[in-house]
């Protein structure tokens, strides 16, 4: 290569750096591509490409060249870090364990490597070696807070009650407003309280959206939505078609999915702006927006004749404001779709994992005391914790 072409390449890349720099991309890549025909083997073009593809999360080309520069710098740590940080990004979770735990052998106190190797044992569900790598992170950075939090919903899910109230109170010392932390301290220690802070709800379902339908089908095995249509279909219920449905609590649109083609107008409504988010890219809802379920109701009047709540009322509690709002919302004859956690106990009770739990007679008498009667209810299981069912009652109850 001649001096004259080698300074050519190096303005060239340099050229491509500023403008990936301003996140000019495309001109970037373009660049990147021409200068890739005429130097291949050259570790840092491959792995800014890499960077480029990465931050455009196009993570499949990502990892191809991180690969390539990888295997041209094999010690290169930065390089490491973000081939596994793209493997997971990719789902290849215990491929990015393997990757955090060889940078490891090379960085072993960098806390970025061992929190994201945490963060793949907690995805793996292997909680026990998630608890110990979080915990190596704060003996390096005592106040890092998203280990803090991460080891609190650990412990909460191993069932370590005393190790859980320990870092829900580690994380309010940090973070004294934070609504996961405030709501899990009275789900563990028994307090009586009427209904999930808003914020504690809209909080926990805007860190699930991306990837929720799956983790919800397939890890949880939840058929809520799927359970009360199929339920509806063996009614044999005299309407069979709704002029206007609502969906409370709608999330991604599952139960708006199997209700729909039953209604000639459907709304959706949810606290979750980004659950909002992925239930437009679906197209179901003919109305959607992010509101709180009581306050839109208030504001409405004799408009719904269907309205539907899969796995809505157990963050509620208290079932006195949804029925009053929701009666003044629907028409005479409206019917009403909607599952709750069983309780044992003679109203309704706050579980420790944070969700409400109802007795049938409680729900029966406060839906009878708003005028609706049930059409029909069945015991069945809802989803799965860890290895156990979790039991409920699917209602059809009509407006009378």
């Amino acid at each position: 290569m001649s001096n004259h072409s080698r300074k050519d390449i190096e303005d060239r890349f340099t050229e491509a750096c500023e403008l990936h720099s301003r996140a000019e991309f495309i001109a970037a890549e373009k660049i990147y591509i021409r200068l890739l025909e005429q130097v291949p083997a050259t570790g840092m073009l491959h792995y800014n490409i890499g960077l480029l593809y990465y931050q455009t999360e196009d993570f499949k080309k990502a990892l191809v060249h991180y690969a390539t520069a990888r295997d041209l710098a094999p010690q290169d740590s930065d390089l490491l870090f973000n081939y596994a940080l793209c493997q997971k990004k990719l789902g290849q979770l215990r491929d990015a364990a393997l990757s955090f735990r060889e940078l490891i052998q090379i960085s072993p106190n960098d806390p970025d490597t061992l929190y994201n190797l945490g963060n793949c044992y907690k995805e793996l569900k292997e909680h026990k070696k998630a608890v110990k790598s979080y915990r190596l992170v704060l003996d390096l950075e005592p106040n890092h807070l998203p280990a803090i939090k991460n080891l609190a919903y650990l412990f909460h899910i191993l069932d370590d009650r005393e190790n859980a109230l320990d870092y829900y109170n580690r994380v309010l010392h940090f973070d004294p407003d934070n609504s996961q932390a405030i709501h899990m301290i009275s789900a563990l220690t028994g307090a009586h309280i009427n209904s999930t802070p808003s914020e504690y709800i809209k909080d926990i379902f805007n860190s699930y959206s991306e990837n929720f339908d799956e983790a919800l089908l397939d890890g949880l095995k939840y058929a809520v939505p799927e359970k009360l249509r199929s339920l509806f279909d063996a009614l044999d219920y005299p309407v069979k078609s709704f002029s206007r449905c609502i969906d409370l609590g709608c999330g991604t649109g599952l139960a708006g999915n199997e209700f729909g083609e039953l209604c000639k107008h459907i709304t959706g409504i949810d606290l979750s702006e980004k659950m909002i988010e992925k239930a437009v890219e679906k197209g179901i809802y003919d109305v959607i927006q992010v509101a709180e379920i009581t306050k839109f109701l208030k504001g409405k009047r004799d408009e719904y004749d269907l309205a539907v709540a899969a796995d809505v009322l157990t963050y509620l509690g208290d079932l006195d404001p949804v029925f009053a709002a929701l009666t003044g919302a629907t028409k005479k004859q409206a019917l009403f779709c909607c599952s709750t956690e069983n309780s044992d106990q003679p109203h309704f009770h706050l579980c420790t994992t944070g969700r409400f739990a109802h007795s049938q007679d409680y729900v029966l008498k406060t839906a009878a005391r708003y005028g609706w009667k049930a059409v029909n209810m069945t015991t069945t299981t809802l989803r799965k914790e860890e290895s156990d069912w979790v039991e409920g009652t699917l209602y059809f109850l009509n407006k009378i």
